[in-house]
């Protein structure tokens, strides 16, 4: 029986907090630069720093597989708070990384736990729609922290956005045990002891690993290195940058929201191949300009097409699993999204740091989304001989 709408927004709402969350860190890190001194490579260590949720992922969605339970969800929701009770009182890089550790380890159950559940819940034309919509909550939550961080953090001091996704973070803790009825949880995976072996879930994944590591890699290094970008070059302050970057991802919102009918009208494939080259372009801008009448209407564009992507593949994944390894699968697909995206955020920052020019990491990521129109390309002839 599919689960009534209440669900998938209880879920969505834990994936805004989640992404919200993460995307409250990156809000600041124009801010820690100059109060904390932290450099350009460190800039990339934080972001680095996701190879800690690609490990712990794998592991959740094994789990998921087998027992799957809510309360993973909520386990998540809770690290993430902490992670953001503990930045309260760090001074200093390393204690700073060390609570980033620990947002990245509760970062590491949504994506299989939320994305999986949703997969097993909804079903038929539903589906891509439920992903859409969970999708573009979750930019949602992402646009809230990166419009108004950078702002409060200016106005309060760089604490108060900690303050005030840890209580959101806990209050996703609370709607998801009060909010979600007990019939709506699988206490058990549906193919109870039907256990599927993660090579063979990876071979049905591997036409997609360049795409999915460069989606990573997009989003990341535009988020991290885009205010950077343009509050150290282009004489913007960090409220007004992050503000910027928040237009480019609320685009996206409303784009991914609509996937399900775009999908019906042009197909998943389609919009894969066309997001990735348009955002090839985009990025490129990115890395030549800081003005706002240039930056604005491409990352207007950039957003529409790159966060389409991601329904899109979760759609294409889901169609080509079974229902009994979506937790593996996912836990794979974000593996390589996140795991890609943070050595490429990491040798950006290194780029950066020898240039002295964060725009580099813009020619890394236009590269990357080159390669991924290439491979779709490619996995597409095959797939026709």
């Amino acid at each position: 029986m599919q689960r009534p709408p209440r669900l998938l927004w209880v879920i969505s709402f834990h994936h805004a907090c989640n992404d919200g969350t993460l995307m409250a860190l990156v809000a600041l890190i124009p801010l820690l630069v100059h109060v904390m001194g932290i450099s350009y490579y460190e800039v990339g260590l934080l972001g680095f720093a996701l190879l800690i949720t690609v490990a712990v992922q794998y592991v959740v969605g094994r789990f998921a597989d087998r027992v799957f339970s809510r309360y993973l969800l909520e386990l998540g929701a809770g690290l993430m708070g902490l992670s953001f009770v503990l930045m309260l009182f760090v001074n200093e890089f390393l204690a700073l990384f060390l609570a980033v550790a620990v947002m990245r380890v509760g970062a590491s159950f949504y994506h299989p736990v939320g994305t999986s559940w949703i997969t097993r819940e909804y079903s038929g034309k539903y589906l891509e729609t439920a992903l859409g919509v969970q999708s573009s909550v979750g930019n949602f939550g992402v646009i809230i922290a990166l419009g108004t961080s950078g702002f409060l953090g200016e106005a309060f001091g760089w604490r108060a956005p900690c303050a005030l996704w840890a209580g959101l973070d806990f209050a996703a803790v609370l709607l998801g045990l009060f909010l979600i009825e007990d019939e709506s949880i699988r206490t058990r995976s549906p193919g109870r002891g039907k256990t599927i072996r993660s090579e063979r879930t990876m071979s049905k994944m591997l036409p997609l690993v360049v795409p999915i590591v460069a989606g990573g890699a997009l989003y990341q290094i535009t988020s991290y290195f885009g205010p950077v970008n343009l509050t150290s070059g282009g004489g913007w302050s960090a409220g007004t940058a992050d503000l910027m970057f928040a237009m480019w991802i609320g685009v996206g919102t409303v784009t991914s929201y609509f996937f399900g009918r775009l999908s019906a009208s042009y197909g998943k494939t389609h919009l894969l191949l066309a997001g990735y080259a348009v955002s090839a372009l985009g990025v490129l801008v990115l890395a030549i300009s800081t003005s706002w009448f240039v930056v604005g209407p491409a990352l207007v564009i950039y957003g529409a097409v790159l966060f389409i992507t991601y329904p899109a593949l979760f759609a294409i994944v889901s169609d080509a699993t079974d229902v009994e390894e979506r937790g593996t699968a996912f836990g794979i697909l974000f593996g390589f999204q996140l795991g890609g995206g943070a050595a490429l955020v990491y040798a950006s920052g290194i780029v950066a740091d020898a240039t002295g020019d964060p725009g580099y990491a813009f020619v890394i990521a236009s590269a990357l989304a080159l390669a991924s129109v290439v491979a779709i390309a490619y996995a597409g002839v095959r797939a026709r001989t």
